[in-house]
């Protein structure tokens, strides 16, 4: 089975105390991952503005984002200096010295998920060029693949990706990989979407506590042929680090060897013949307050507390 297993890392807390975790578990288990990191200040507290967006507060609420995320991340931005994750350079750098892959996960992610449907173009430029030369600066080479923060993008974003020349990109929710349509034309950045539900989405629909959302991964795993699973440093590198280890172990126990999404996309592009094209919409995702982007026609995997529907 072809996983493409990806780790975010939206937080300075998640790089600095998640990472680790995350490492020794993988080293246990002899996996594999991307890491996708996001770059410049933490202003994970300005969260707190999405407070009145529909079903954030009940998110908050199911996922205990106090005690998950802690109370420095929560005011990081706001009440509290924004604390610079170029700081742990060194972290980051294991990562790459354990050979998993660093993708980007952009600059800024509270900055660019609140607002890059509203950026100019030279606004979009400015945060990639930042992420790029800092990400360049820390592991010497240039990333291949990058991670919209909150599945946010716009044809702006896609564009400039291209431009960049990015091997891939995950910015999207849905069925299966695809090259995006904009503006009438087909973009040839490779778009890997993340196919499951995320912890957060997931815990407590239904009651659904750590141990469920194992078994409802193991239950979708075989919905669609090339299925990208996200984890977060912040939750299953932190209180729910059990979660990690018990997909980990059942990864192990049925020969699944997940892989980095570099090597996916290469793999893709070598074996999966006719690539759908698509173009992009907002959808809602179960668990999730507002709208994340999916391909037309490659939409997310529906799910219930037994599986998918």
């Amino acid at each position: 089975m072809m996983l493409g297993l990806r780790i975010d890392v939206c937080t300075y807390e998640g790089l600095r105390s998640g990472v680790p975790t995350l490492l020794r578990l993988l080293e246990r288990y002899g996996l594999r991952a991307s890491f996708f990191v996001t770059l410049g200040p933490d202003r994970s507290g300005r969260a707190i503005f999405q407070l009145f967006r529909p079903g954030f507060f009940a998110k908050m609420r199911r996922t205990r984002a106090t005690q998950t995320y802690g109370w420095r991340t929560a005011m990081s931005g706001t009440l509290l200096p924004a604390r610079d994750m170029g700081r742990l350079a060194p972290t980051i750098r294991q990562i790459t010295g354990a050979a998993h892959e660093v993708a980007l996960h952009g600059y800024d992610h509270r900055r660019w998920q609140d607002r890059v449907a509203r950026m100019s173009a030279s606004h979009v430029r400015g945060l990639l060029t930042a992420a790029i030369a800092e990400y360049e600066h820390i592991v010497g080479r240039r990333p291949a693949g990058f991670g919209a923060p909150g599945w946010q993008c716009t044809p702006t974003s896609l564009r400039l990706l291209e431009e960049f020349g990015f091997a891939y990109a995950s910015d999207t929710r849905g069925g299966g990989p695809f090259f995006p349509c904009v503006d009438g034309g087909t973009l040839h950045t490779l778009q890997l979407p993340t196919t499951f539900p995320t912890l957060d989405e997931a815990l407590g629909i239904d009651g659904m506590d750590g141990r469920g959302f194992v078994q409802l991964v193991r239950s979708l795993a075989g919905s669609v042929a090339w299925p990208v699973l996200v984890l977060h440093a912040e939750m299953e590198g932190g209180r729910y680090c059990d979660v990690a280890a018990d997909l980990f172990s059942w990864f192990a126990s049925e020969g699944i060897a997940p892989m980095p999404l570099q090597d996916m996309a290469q793999h893709i592009q070598r074996l999966a013949g006719n690539i759908p094209r698509a173009s992009i919409r907002d959808v809602s995702i179960p668990g999730r307050a507002g709208l994340v982007a999916a391909p037309n026609g490659l939409e997310p995997i529906r799910w219930r507390g037994g599986g998918a529907v």
